[in-house]
């Protein structure tokens, strides 16, 4: 797959998959098992006998996740007022987005250029999506008329006979969709008709940039989580795969047998939904999304996305010292330019630096590190920083879950940085009295060092959990 630009978060995901390589090959052992994981298996086998762990809320700020996922119900967080998994900050938009503002008021600033090639692609990528989702429109319109019927019904079309690869392409997508709708009709708004006009409209308002609209007032939240359609389209909006994803590698239930071994058994997921295969992620309701987060228990905020630039940076970075003040853990990606982007000298948004020059204490940035112990531990995509970068987690070839109950196995530096909020949790859910400048310290005092990561990150190693349990359970 390629790189997310519906979601405005610089994260390349490859579908590739490597033979032999175990699907949970980050949580074994270097010595034990040739891979260089976490050890996160070692940790639950020899650490924690007689132990007990408490439940820990980790945040997930991203697209959504599936919440039908049998490998991650046991790992949902229940709102206690309204009994929700969490609050989805996307709305219909009255005005104009970061990326708008950012190009209109700052073309004089350094990284105008990088931001205005994402905007371009960003453009490029929704307009793809309409020209396929138009194209479909017309094949399924083509099929109905040969039907005889405006909203026949699954039978309907169990007996069609496709004229050619088009309709065959289109009735796999629709035998394959229908049964989660109540008929035909809400299936095609949902899938088709309705994607086409948000997108159009996003198109001719929130990506316009000559025309004048007003300022972007539109955040309110809701607790409808539940999951974004595909499209009926040969390249598929993204949903809530990436969320679902990133769920998965921090609590997805471990030794049942299904999907993947999270890295938290007992960790809880909020889930923050401000992006979706259209719209991109506004600044303005990530500040609303890391409060509400502080607010509701969560004590770890992952945030597997990034960008070139800020807007309304005030804002996030009054709701990051809110959640510092809260004692939170923020965990946030290095990013993936595919050249291995110096982000000590390169901007990336969010960030832990304050326009003001002050630092989020209780922040970890994290960059991916690949399965061998050799030259290619430093992931060729992940972004790097020797001062900006914390720490690395494995990135490479990671596999979970995405919805409708299916795995895939990705690259990124959301991956790794997934696997630092599942062991902060882990920490944390065995040792719950630890500060969260504690529980940082730990996951950095505890990585295992190598050359080749030296100047790729701070500390110069791979996180480790047996190390980091070993600490926890002697830290003073």
């Amino acid at each position: 797959m390629g790189r997310l630009s519906a979601f405005i978060i610089i994260i390349t995901i490859f579908s590739c998959s490597r033979p032999g390589l175990k699907p949970d090959w980050q949580n074994k052992d270097l010595e034990k098992d040739g891979l260089f994981g976490m050890s996160t298996d070692l940790a639950y086998e020899q650490l924690l006998q007689g132990k007990k762990a408490s439940g820990v809320v980790v945040a997930v700020i991203d697209s959504g996740i599936d919440t039908t996922q049998e490998d991650l119900r046991q790992a949902l967080w229940h709102n206690p007022d309204d009994g929700s998994h969490g609050r989805n900050f996307i709305v219909r938009e009255t005005g104009k987005g970061d990326f708008i503002y950012q190009l209109q008021n700052k073309k004089n600033e350094p990284g105008y250029e990088r931001t205005l090639a994402d905007y371009n692609m960003h453009v490029t990528r929704l307009q793809n999506f309409i020209n396929q989702l138009q194209q479909s429109k017309n094949i399924l319109e083509q099929m109905l008329e040969h039907i005889g019927k405006k909203n026949p019904s699954p039978k309907d079309f169990s007996k069609y006979s496709p004229r050619n690869d088009a309709e065959r392409w289109m009735l796999g997508i629709v035998l394959q969709r229908l049964h989660a709708y109540p008929d035909f009709s809400t299936f095609k708004f949902a899938e088709l008709d309705n994607l086409l006009i948000n997108a159009n409209y996003h198109l001719s308002h929130g990506l316009k940039i000559e025309q004048p609209t007003s300022d972007n007032n539109d955040s309110v939240n809701n607790a409808d989580i539940s999951n974004a359609p595909l499209g009926i389209a040969a390249d598929p909006i993204m949903g809530a795969y990436h969320g679902t994803y990133i769920a998965g590698i921090i609590a997805a239930a471990r030794g049942n047998g299904k999907g993947i071994d999270g890295i938290a058994d007992s960790a809880k997921i909020m889930s923050l939904k401000l992006s979706s295969g259209i719209r991109e992620m506004r600044n303005s309701d990530l500040a609303i999304a890391i409060r509400y987060a502080a607010d509701h228990g969560a004590r770890i905020i992952n945030m597997s996305f990034g960008k070139t630039f800020s807007v309304h940076r005030k804002m996030v970075d009054s709701a990051v010292k809110y959640a510092m003040s809260k004692g939170l853990l923020i965990v946030h990606s290095a990013g993936n330019d595919g050249m291995n982007l110096d982000i000590d000298s390169n901007a990336f948004y969010p960030s832990s630096k304050y326009l003001d020059g002050g630092i989020a204490a209780a922040w970890i940035t994290v960059g991916a590190s690949g399965y061998h112990d050799d030259a290619s531990l430093a992931a060729s995509f992940s972004n790097y920083g020797s001062k900006i970068v914390d720490v690395c987690a494995p990135g490479v070839q990671i596999t979970s879950m995405i919805p409708i109950g299916s795995t895939e196995t990705w690259d990124g530096s959301s991956q790794a940085t997934a696997m630092v909020a599942g062991l902060a949790a882990f920490i944390w859910s065995y040792y719950p009295n630890l500060s969260s400048l504690q529980v940082k310290d730990i996951i950095l005092k505890s990585v295992i060092r190598r050359e080749v990561l030296k100047n790729k990150c701070a500390t110069g190693g791979v996180v480790n959990a047996y190390n980091a349990l070993k600490l926890a359970a002697e830290y003073k």
